[in-house]
């Protein structure tokens, strides 16, 4: 028996012999979209895209979660090793600026020899993105094959992480995560275009309500990461077109021009570098169709 250990659910399904595991998924890979998207951060999408690979599950539950067909029903399609290869390098042989994985921790033991490969057969930089909650022996078997970490850091609190993911243990799980990312990837660098070449970008959505979180989220960042050497990518883009089911009316409207601004000042307080958002981002029109 093979039992998955592979993020912090640890729900130890024996996913080659047919078990789904906690993220939705069995063995197969299992990919939604495979093609340049233009709406990542600007040192990743530039002028002509991310090549990102979205894949199907997930070990969080977001209740408001964008890509919620993919996450929460594990939408899409499985292909072999070989097929996704395939496709990862008619993708960079596109065009595009990287190689955007995203949410690929199911499948991060598959996919360490079909990263080896994609590194001798191409230079982009491998992004991986994902929502943050992540087991440090898992990211380490990931060294030297990823260039851009990119995750999400969602909370602080733990019971705001409970409520909205599922997962209280959830800030502390990020925190480890991030600083064994940091470890492995060091300093934030670009190159002559602009586009990253290797280091870690901390993404974290404003919630509605949660302007004091935020606060505390980016507080305990600055507290163990080197702000100066790190990109802070901080989103506006909350909408609640993908919380209409959720029991929490709190999600039910967008976030405030107030609360942005509010995590904003405290992030140039703290001295982050990166990326903010317009407030027209708030909006369902940026997420692909799968």
């Amino acid at each position: 028996m093979s039992a998955c250990e592979l993020c912090p659910r640890v729900c130890r399904a024996d996913r080659e012999a047919g078990e789904i595991g906690f993220c939705g998924v069995g063995s197969d890979l299992r990919v939604a979209r495979i093609a340049p998207h233009m709406w990542e951060e600007p040192c990743l999408s530039g002028s002509r895209g991310a090549g990102a690979v979205f894949f199907s599950g997930c070990s969080l539950r977001c209740a408001f979660c964008q890509n919620r067909v993919l996450s929460h029903s594990a939408k899409g399609e499985n292909i072999s090793d070989a097929e996704l290869l395939d496709r990862v390098l008619a993708l960079a042989a596109s065009g595009v600026h990287c190689i955007d994985l995203v949410t690929p921790t199911q499948f991060s033991s598959r996919l360490i020899p079909i990263l080896e490969e994609i590194k001798n057969k191409t230079d982009l930089p491998v992004v991986w993105n994902s929502g943050g909650y992540e087991r440090v022996e898992t990211l380490r078997s990931l060294e030297g094959l990823v260039d851009v970490y990119l995750p999400d850091f969602k909370y602080a609190s733990g019971e705001l992480a409970g409520k909205y993911s599922g997962a209280p243990d959830y800030p502390e799980v990020a925190a480890e995560a991030v600083a064994e990312m940091y470890r492995q990837v060091g300093e934030f660098e670009c190159d002559g275009e602009g586009i990253a070449k290797k280091g870690l970008i901390l993404r974290h959505l404003v919630l509605p309500g949660g302007r004091h979180d935020s606060e505390n989220v980016l507080r305990k960042l600055a507290a163990s990461l080197p702000v100066g050497k790190i990109r802070l990518s901080l989103m506006s883009q909350y909408t609640p077109d993908f919380a209409e089911a959720s029991p929490y009316r709190e999600l039910h409207r967008r976030v405030t021009s107030f609360e942005y601004g509010y995590v904003l000042s405290v992030a140039q307080e703290l001295g982050f570098e990166g990326f903010c958002q317009e407030r027209s981002s708030a909006s369902g029109r940026f997420t692909p169709e799968f």
